[in-house]
């Protein structure tokens, strides 16, 4: 049985250096993923960066990616949801 792709939203905190963001977009290229959204700007601390990025793949493809982003240096902590707008709306239906 083949999983169906749901929309998550991955949120990523990282030091501020300098390339980062076209590493992590690397990662999304790579494995030939689509981004719907992608923000960066900072986060509640000084000097670190909160990536929010939104993507529609499976829960397992979703996991291997937050696992490749938590292995860059200069990435802090990553984690993913899915979106809880689209549960609420496919319950609905």
């Amino acid at each position: 049985m083949k999983s169906e792709n749901k929309e998550y939203t991955i949120t990523a905190y990282t030091e501020d250096y300098l390339g980062l963001i076209g590493r992590i977009n690397a990662i999304f290229s790579r494995r030939r993923i689509s981004i719907v959204n992608f923000n960066v700007g900072p986060s509640e601390m000084e000097k670190i960066k909160k990536f929010v990025i939104v993507i529609r793949e499976t829960e397992d493809s979703v996991e291997k990616i937050t696992r490749q982003m938590e292995k860059q240096i200069d990435v802090l902590q990553v984690h993913y949801h899915r979106n809880p707008y689209l549960t609420a709306v496919e319950h609905a239906s």
